[in-house]
């Protein structure tokens, strides 16, 4: 029992210095920027900011809420990282059209150099020629008239698969995970109109690829805290990075299996997805842009 309470005042110890030494560094290496015309926010406390503020209540109800008494542009520090919460769509328009090259890159995350693939998707990768190239040929590529209704047919079929499991579940009177269920759903969808491929077929394949997209969500929210530490986000390096390494190589290894099966296969013309139209850019050598394989498992892993 005691030595429970000793471990239990360090670990206190430890997160309250790590805390304080986050504050005095963000403190000395910052401008001061009350300069700065922020949009209205509530009030903060020190090191966590305003994470207090949506403690308790789910997420949607406590930022409607915090909307709601501060209107509709609201600036939130949740302990390092720095949020604009946007709630309506006059606002909403300011920043995804009027603004939108302002708010167009994106911060890297903790440990994202030491990824090969993190900063190479297009949700993650800055503003600049791929970026615009990429984001072109998606639009293109991806949300054509004929591609949409590919789409309809893929995700009508999917949920045909989603409701005849589940009826099938209910008459044998099983228990299932319906959380698992809704993830298999949407993973199938995103994978046939990216890969033509679905991603829970039976098979050690299959459920490899579903304990890969399992393991991503909990690296994810670790990376998220590595974020949070500041100046200290190293720290989520030393923690995770080996795991969020792993996790790299393994889906490496399967993306490149699946792009050498589709380059042995040989060209399509008709009913290409996303990585067809990738991999022709690749083997262009007269493309606007020129990309590598590491670029097009960015982009397939990303999306």
């Amino acid at each position: 029992m005691i030595d429970t309470q000793f471990y239990f005042l360090g670990f206190l110890s430890f997160i309250s210095l790590t805390f304080l030494i986050i504050s005095f560094v963000n403190k000395t290496s910052k401008p001061v920027t009350t300069h700065l015309r922020l949009p209205p926010s509530p009030p903060s406390l020190p090191v966590i900011g305003h994470l207090h503020h949506l403690y308790g209540a789910p997420l949607c109800k406590s930022l409607q809420s915090l909307s709601n008494q501060y209107g509709p542009l609201l600036y939130l520090q949740l302990a390092a990282v720095r949020c604009l919460v946007v709630s309506s769509a006059s606002m909403a328009a300011e920043i995804f059209k009027t603004h939108d090259f302002a708010f167009a890159s994106r911060t890297s995350f903790a440990f994202s150099k030491e990824l090969p693939l993190a900063n190479l998707g297009l949700f993650t990768s800055p503003y600049g020629d791929y970026w615009k190239f990429m984001k072109k040929l998606c639009m293109i590529e991806m949300l054509s008239l004929k591609q949409l209704e590919r789409s309809h047919s893929i995700r009508r079929e999917e949920i045909v698969q989603f409701v005849h499991v589940v009826l099938e579940n209910a008459n044998k009177k099983e228990v299932f995970d319906v959380g698992d269920e809704l993830m298999r759903l949407t993973n199938n969808i995103v994978s046939r109109m990216l890969m033509s491929t679905r991603c829970s077929e039976k098979g050690d394949e299959a459920d490899r690829i579903t304990e890969l997209v399992k393991e991503s969500f909990k690296v994810c929210s670790k990376m998220c805290f590595g974020d949070a530490l500041g100046p200290l986000k190293r720290l989520a390096f030393w923690l995770y990075g080996k795991q969020a390494m792993d996790l790299n190589m393994r889906y490496d290894e399967i993306l490149e299996r699946m792009l050498k099966q589709r380059e042995e296969g040989g060209k399509r013309d008709e009913n290409k997805d996303m990585m067809d139209v990738l991999l022709k850019v690749y083997q262009d050598d007269k493309a606007e842009i020129k990309i590598t394989r590491n670029h097009i498992k960015a982009l397939l892993l990303v999306s």
